[in-house]
């Protein structure tokens, strides 16, 4: 039998399904997208496991481990298709989730016309138990073990699939959690229960409900998801390895990501982020905004200093969560968008997307709205007979019919309506690129723009453009990027210990360092359990700071390992100097205080190298395809190269207008720019000045 060389990554989207496989062994990386199967998402995953497999001439016995980022968690929540969910917490909050925040979602501060999103658990599931802690943990108000047998009671007649326990001050001391867990664990066999002290063990008792109470809304749905796919690879495979991508960008064991489902949400985007990361540092790009554009989203990430940007003050369809992830804003463009007029009669794109059934008008599967794939198709910005390497002949016809009726509504021309659906996608585009950077202080024009997804790189250079920024990139096996992304993160394991609001002047390092050391002994168990030794594993301390009398506080790593006195005084300054970064200013003097100490643990995974090519001369003529009119503004059809970009080598320049196609995805070099082909194949392409 073969060893088990193999890993794959699955990539789950709204309208494809992408797998890469990783041959560390022959130093091999190839990739293969199927549509994805809404119905039963398990079996696209087949299908993609079996292209790739077949595209490396390799066998199921090879495979060694599966990485998979999932979509079950997102979709349950977006669907609110999520566990039927109780909530025990302390008496006088049960109404924490209905009351939230002054935030409203999407709309001025003032507007009181917003509907918030209703809450994952109704009122008459939300129990509340007498007891109380004070904010240094003292008990006030025993925990009155009746209240908590009459929340069972209600649970059990409500049949309810999961709890979640969240008491107020249950960060500082999880005693009073846990004896209630282990009287609704006598009540509800089998009902898995989720306390606020594992899942979220942070001040901010509104967050940190919303955070507790979606690990148990997902934990049944991602179980039964993960265990059925499990036994179905194992089927297929043999005794395969199944790892879970997490929000933060690092992976984990399914054992973990059924104990913590929350971290599951927006895995697949997360993986994109990571995959820009690498690549940037790959050609000393240390800044990069990452786009993913395919069939249903569009996906922002922002890197800086080669890393991706993590938060732990994110949320999930409007619901707020209290763990780290990665920094993503994602909006509903992609090629799949739905064109349509609005009551004003303008044209918009989007939200709504036609997804994998019935999909664009061209894909010939019963779809009869003009989508953004439609309009590009119309356009001659994508090939009919070289759609997903050709596996995909998309009907011309059909796209002019849905983009043409569009255009009668419009009062327009074909050309001009299709253009204008690219036109308006654009516009939102940026308009989300700008809410990650310029509305935050960041100087965009700094930074490429590394664009992939199967619809990315015939928009990419229109958005660096227009953003002014230094160039667009697009890497190799664009369509399938994200996919790269998961084979090359890390496991990783998160954890915090909450100090409420510790003064720093007042702060025993000796006792921050003994808790440093305790949740390094945790994360060292945790690691070797999964398999990392002390050679493939490494451990980073943060701490979270803020001034005073602020709401809000700052992330950091430890400017060195051993926090003592001097460790104390390196970790202020550094606070300093990221405020000042931040806000522009810090008053020199300020109180400081520590909220939390956290502490990140990576499991290293074995590397993977994207393949390398000899260079070439700057001419690409050796990969030249064909001719053929493509439609651009103010010029109209022009004749434009096809290049194949498997016979491109380094060296090569391309010049504009051209269209660069490969399996996946294809690249629109628009007049006035050109390629630069990298060593790996991967294209780099300037924004002149006059367009920055």
């Amino acid at each position: 039998m073969n060893a088990r060389t193999l890993r794959l990554a699955v990539d789950v989207g709204g309208t494809f399904t992408d797998v890469t496989l990783v041959d560390s062994a022959r130093g091999r990386l190839l990739s293969a997208k199927v549509p994805t199967t809404p119905r039963d998402r398990a079996l696209g995953i087949i299908d993609g496991i079996a292209a790739a497999l077949e595209a490396a001439g390799a066998r199921a016995e090879q495979v060694a481990e599966v990485v998979h980022g999932s979509t079950t968690g997102t979709n349950a929540l977006i669907e609110r298709t999520g566990a039927k969910v109780g909530l025990l917490t302390t008496e006088g909050f049960r109404d924490v989730l209905e009351i939230g925040r002054i935030m409203r979602p999407d709309a001025g501060l003032y507007d009181f016309s917003v509907d918030l999103p209703l809450p994952l658990v109704p009122r008459y599931l939300r129990c509340e138990a007498r007891e109380r802690l004070d904010a240094q943990g003292r008990v006030l108000v025993p925990l009155d073990e009746a209240s908590v047998r009459a929340a069972a009671d209600v649970f059990a007649r409500e049949r309810v699939q999961a709890v979640a326990i969240c008491f107020l001050f249950a960060f500082i001391d999880p005693t009073h959690e846990e004896m209630a867990a282990r009287i609704l664990e006598a009540r509800l066999p089998g009902v898995p229960i989720s306390l606020s002290a594992r899942v979220c063990p942070e001040i901010r008792e509104y967050e940190r409900t919303s955070t507790t109470v979606i690990n148990a809304y997902l934990t049944p749905v991602m179980a039964t998801y993960l265990d059925s796919l499990q036994q179905r690879l194992n089927e297929i495979l043999g005794p395969v390895r199944l790892s879970v991508i997490q929000a933060n960008g690092g992976s984990t064991s399914v054992a973990a990501a059924r104990r913590r489902a929350v971290t599951t949400v927006n895995s697949g985007p997360a993986g994109g982020v990571v995959a820009a990361a690498f690549y940037g540092r790959r050609h000393a790009r240390d800044r990069i905004v990452s786009v993913d554009m395919g069939g249903t989203s569009f996906d922002i990430g922002l890197v800086e200093n080669g890393a991706c940007a993590i938060t732990t003050e994110g949320s999930f369809q409007n619901l707020p969560v209290r763990v780290p992830i990665i920094d993503l804003h994602i909006i509903g463009a992609g090629g799949g968008s739905i064109a349509w007029r609005d009551a004003g009669g303008a044209l918009q794109v989007g939200p709504r997307s036609a997804g994998a059934e019935p999909g664009p008008a061209c894909y010939g599967r019963g779809g009869a709205l003009p989508t953004v794939t439609d309009a590009n198709l119309v356009l001659g910005r994508l090939s009919a007979d070289y759609f997903n390497g050709g596996r995909m002949r998309l009907d011309v016809e059909a796209a002019k019919r849905a983009v043409r009726a569009l255009a009668a509504e419009m009062g327009m021309g074909l050309e001009e309506t299709a253009l204008g659906i690219v036109r308006v996608v654009n516009a939102n585009m940026v308009k989300g690129i700008a809410a990650v950077t310029i509305l935050r202080g960041i100087d965009v024009r700094d930074f490429s723009l590394l664009s992939f997804g199967g619809a990315g790189g015939v928009h990419a250079v229109d958005l660096a453009r227009a953003l002014a920024m230094r160039e667009a990139i697009v890497p190799p096996l664009p369509g399938t990027f994200s996919a790269v992304g998961l084979l090359v993160s890390d496991t990783r394991l998160d954890y915090v210990t909450a100090l409420g609001s510790a003064p720093v002047a007042q702060a025993d390092p000796a006792a921050l360092e003994a808790a440093y050391r305790a949740l390094e002994e945790r994360a060292v168990a945790e690691l070797e359990e999964q398999g990392f030794d002390a050679t493939a594993r490494s451990l980073i301390r943060l701490a979270d700071l803020k001034v005073a009398g602020q709401t809000y506080e700052l992330s950091l790593p430890l400017p060195q390992s051993k926090l003592d006195a001097a460790g104390l005084r390196l970790l202020v300054d550094a606070f300093a100097r990221l405020y000042r970064e931040r806000y522009a200013f810090f008053f020199d003097g300020e109180p400081i205080e520590i909220v939390n100490l956290r502490l990140t643990a990576l499991g290293h995974n074995a590397p993977i190298a994207l393949p390398r090519y000899a260079r070439a001369s700057a001419d690409p003529s050796t990969a030249l395809k064909q001719t053929r009119p493509v439609y651009f503004e103010a010029i109209g059809y022009t004749p434009t190269a096809i290049y194949e970009r498997e016979r491109l080598r380094p060296g090569m320049v391309v010049a504009g207008p051209a269209l660069i196609e490969e399996e996946t995805s294809s690249t629109l070099v628009p007049p006035g720019a050109r390629a630069d082909v990298l060593d790996d194949l991967g294209l780099a392409i300037p924004i002149e000045p006059e367009h920055a």
